[in-house]
């Protein structure tokens, strides 16, 4: 009779494991699934609306000059769409080069939800016309622009080369691709203060994969996107190939999230250059190199400023000879161009000292103020999670050096810091978000984005 309980209970014990060991599997591939649909709605690409306005294509219009374009920059008061935009917009002009022509673009930085709007610009019949789309940074909210400064309101002054106090522009804003038809208003109020010190540094090139743009993290195409999205630099990931050849690209492996058709590729090392072109990288285009990246940025941007943030594999050696190449050729150019090599660890120091000349390198240390000292580095850059710092922020002021700060993306965090931090420039995946805080808290308290202010910061 014991042994028939036995066995019972033996089988009662499988009968139950069984079950067990099913809901672990499948909770298992449930947390497989799930992540890798996460993974696939937060890097899809949110393509930017293109419905054509008739009005801003029809022939006989031309495109706005260069100078015109910058006369309209300023702070903008919004009457109407606030509940989208917002009561504030600072006005940026920006550019890129193609095919030898400087293409202008007017980007609106605004003050709700980390919103902004990019626009080209075209003449007809004396009235300034602005065509574009709107955007949310970190989100997939987009639409239409079509806006109109007609003659009476201050298009003849602008195109004339007069006073621009009296601009007011005037449309609608839509969904998505749909014709826009809710009511958009933009008064200007004032001249931007000027901005010759503090840097906006777009991360991976401007926004990250997970950041809805229609574009790739560290790709040409957001690297050339930047300026419109309010950066005056970037700062770009380094790794080597198995034959030797710098690239950008943030991730030690290929992975769904950074690459089309591969869940998982292997590390970017066990690769060649021309095995990595054959794909392509999530959101479009291709790994580019260092060498492109850097050609592009001074070549094709009105971008200033570099990061190379070094990843452990990199041959510094090659990466120094390409700093020092478009260094010179930005000299040649009187262009302001400055390439930081970063060292963000002692594996990449101990590389970094081992070049000849090393303290006349430009540099930007991730790590203690005594490294930036050992090294004679050019900039100090510490993570935002250590604080301000004021103490050794002043110090690197008193030596002639920067100090920027990484990664801020919120806009109470920005705020802070650039109001009460004392630093030099941020690092953000939001930098639309940095270029509207920065010309409003300047122009409203008079500071120039590194001297440090008591200012209240509004949550």
């Amino acid at each position: 009779m014991r042994s028939v309980s036995c066995t019972a209970s033996l089988q009662e014990t499988n009968f139950m494991a069984k079950p067990k060991g099913l809901y672990v599997l499948l909770g298992a591939l449930l947390t497989v699934v799930g992540a890798a649909a996460y993974v696939a709605y937060r890097t899809r690409s949110v393509p930017t609306p293109r419905r054509r306005w008739w009005r801003f294509h029809r022939p006989g219009a031309r495109r706005l000059r260069g100078n015109a374009c910058e006369r309209m920059q300023g702070i903008y008061s919004i009457e109407k769409g606030t509940e989208i935009f917002g009561d504030t917009a600072v006005v940026k002009c920006s550019y890129t080069i193609e095919h030898r022509r400087k293409n202008f673009h007017l980007s609106f930085f605004c003050q709700k939800n980390g919103t902004y709007f990019v626009c080209e610009a075209k003449v007809r019949r004396g009235a300034v016309l602005l065509y574009g789309y709107w955007r949310k940074a970190s989100s997939n909210g987009t639409g239409l622009v079509h806006l109109v400064m007609s003659k009476t309101a201050g298009a003849t002054a602008l195109l004339q080369g007069g006073t621009t106090q009296t601009m007011l522009l005037q449309g609608r804003f839509g969904n998505d691709n749909k014709r826009p038809h809710q009511p958009l208003l933009l008064r200007y109020k004032h001249a931007l203060p000027p901005n010759d010190s503090f840097e906006i540094i777009g991360h991976r090139g401007a926004a990250r994969n997970v950041d809805f743009l229609p574009v790739s993290e560290n790709s040409l195409a957001m690297m050339k996107m930047a300026a419109r999205l309010g950066a005056t630099g970037v700062e770009i990931d380094v790794r080597m190939t198995k034959d030797g050849v710098p690239v950008i690209f943030h991730d030690s492996f290929l992975s769904v999230h950074t690459v089309k058709d591969k869940i998982y590729g292997g590390l970017i090392h066990n690769y060649t250059l021309r095995e990595l072109k054959r794909m392509r990288l999530r959101k479009g285009g291709v790994m580019p190199t260092l060498d492109e990246c850097l050609h592009t940025l001074l070549h094709k941007t009105p971008l200033q400023t570099v990061w190379l943030d070094i990843k452990k594999e990199c041959n510094l050696e090659i990466v120094q000879q390409l700093q020092e190449r478009y260094l010179q050729r930005a000299t040649a150019l009187g262009r302001k161009f400055f390439i930081y090599i970063g060292i963000p660890d002692n594996d990449v120091l101990k590389c970094f000292v081992q070049l000849k000349g090393y303290e006349e390198i430009p540099s930007l240390v991730e790590m203690n103020p005594e490294v930036v000292m050992n090294v004679n580095a050019n900039v100090w850059a510490p993570q935002y999670t250590g604080g301000f710092q004021p103490e050794n922020v002043a110090v690197m002021h008193s030596a002639g050096k920067k100090a920027f700060v990484w990664s801020l993306d919120s806009q109470f965090l920005i705020d802070l810091y650039m109001s009460e931090g004392g630093f030099d420039g941020l690092v953000t995946n939001a930098p639309s978000v940095a270029a509207h805080w920065y010309y409003v808290l300047a122009s409203r308290f008079g500071f120039s984005g590194n001297e440090t202010k008591a200012i209240a910061v509004q949550g």
